[in-house]
């Protein structure tokens, strides 16, 4: 016999977007499991190392607040963050530096205060559905395979595999050619002298400079003088070496941030093109072609770059970090231009200003399209609602989008925010006994409101 357990919410994927929905559930009230393939929290943000946070802000306007906020608010309390300073790339209004140590202890302390059952190394398999009914899934851990029975389901996965296990149509990659944005091994390095890695730039500002600025030109001396410091740079560097052969990683500058303990740094500039991480096979072998890159990257950093000479590695993330896979069918799809033309959604239920960012699935090239500064757009409940189900959310990188507006829309601020909403919308749901697509979307504003959050205005 299989063993049932029975919840009012189950929550499926314990990154930032489940972790908040489910958190946000049993705060009011819900019985809530969350199942996490992992021994702890925080989905990209831990296991594949996504630092910074980027970004809660307009332009000089917080955008993103509510549980995001006060996960903040708990890194700063223990240390774990600056909170949000400014952005050394100037690519986008803020950046929020953490210890991904610290964030792990945030979510996992959180949802312990809630009364969350937390289901951690448990693997998600299955869904049992009844016409438009979710009514259960099966997860394994090592004593074997379990039922989650539940009345309301949030597919946190990031994947969207609850959705596609439950038969809700999905979309992948680019419309010409159904290929995803590249996957990327983030890693950490210690023993860097950034003194010396900004003297050469007073030298040499042209390698310093970002093509999409915000404000166009890079000072050297201010960058220096940041809380974080951090920089998107070397492109002649990077260019002289892959002529030479020494440098095969199809990325046209090296991204590094300042972590939180000095003379340390966390690289963000290994690139996997061509594979799927919805196919087994294609995720081992990304894992794998990741892992040399880092080592390439590690070499060029030593040999090339001034200032990482001398640096060693401290952490490569246990996992590469996915920027796009499944997007759902939902009730409404967010557009491109959605995005830019910072459209208002009458059931807005997070904002965000963070650009299009699409790093080109075939090529060195990133493209980039912005928000006049200090505007923001919206993500719409009926994103979260997929067309083919009546109890099942959908939260984080798998809403309903297009390949262009996912690009912006995946940002762990906003995936954080709609969990937070996702979670609210399904305690709703329960207590009217209502559909997902029939939550009372003002009802929910309002009371994302009251717990803090920003959902802009009507349209």
């Amino acid at each position: 016999m299989v063993p049932v357990h029975t919840y009012d919410l189950v929550v499926v994927g314990g990154g930032n977007s489940g972790v908040l929905a489910a958190v946000a559930a049993a705060r009011m009230g819900l019985k809530v499991a969350l199942v996490e393939r992992y021994g702890f929290l925080g989905g990209t943000l831990t296991a594949a190392m996504v630092g910074p946070i980027q970004s809660f802000h307009a332009g000089e306007t917080q955008v993103v607040r509510g549980l995001p906020q006060e996960v903040v608010d708990r890194l700063q309390a223990i240390g774990g963050s600056p909170g949000h300073v400014p952005d050394p790339i100037d690519y986008c209004s803020s950046i929020t530096p953490f210890d991904f140590e610290a964030l792990k202890r945030v979510f996992q302390e959180m949802c312990v205060e809630a009364g969350v059952d937390l289901w951690l190394h448990a693997t998600f398999l299955d869904a049992a559905v009844d016409g438009r009914q979710l009514r259960h899934v099966r997860v394994w851990q090592k004593d074997g395979v379990s039922e989650l029975a539940a009345r309301f389901f949030v597919d946190a996965s990031g994947d969207g595999d609850l959705s596609a296990a439950a038969g809700v149509p999905f979309r992948v990659g680019r419309d010409e050619d159904s290929l995803p944005q590249p996957m990327t091994m983030i890693f950490s390095v210690g023993g860097v002298d950034w003194d010396r890695a900004f003297d050469f730039f007073r030298e040499h500002p042209e390698e310093l400079q970002h093509p999409v600025a915000i404000h166009g030109t890079i000072d050297p001396d201010r960058l220096r003088s940041l809380p974080f410091r951090g920089f998107s740079a070397f492109p002649t560097l990077l260019a002289e070496a892959r002529e030479e052969g020494a440098f095969t990683i199809p990325r046209q500058r090296l991204l590094v941030f300042e972590s939180l303990r000095k003379g340390e740094a966390v690289v963000n500039t290994t690139r996997v093109q061509g594979l799927s991480s919805l196919n087994g096979r294609d995720l081992a072998r990304a894992e794998v072609e990741g892992r040399r890159q880092v080592w390439e990257l590690v070499d060029f950093l030593r040999d090339r770059v001034p200032g990482f000479e001398e640096v060693h590695v401290i952490a490569v993330a246990p996992q590469i970090g996915v920027r796009e896979s499944r997007r759902i069918e939902g009730e409404v799809q967010v557009t491109q231009e959605d995005v830019l033309a910072a459209r208002t959604f009458p059931d807005a239920i997070a904002c965000g200003a963070y650009p299009i960012d699409i790093h080109d699935p075939a090529s060195t090239k990133n493209k980039t399209r912005r928000l006049p500064e200090g505007e923001y757009y919206t993500v719409p409940y009926r994103a979260m609602v997929p067309r083919a189900m009546d109890n099942l959310l959908v939260t984080g990188r798998c809403i309903s989008a297009t390949h262009e507006a996912l690009a912006a829309l995946r940002l762990s601020p906003f995936t954080m925010a709609m969990g937070h909403a996702a979670g609210v919308a399904a305690t709703l749901a329960l207590r009217k006994g209502a559909a997902a697509r029939d939550v009372d979307t003002d009802l929910l504003r309002g009371t994302l409101v009251e717990q803090g959050a920003f959902v802009g205005g009507g349209a």
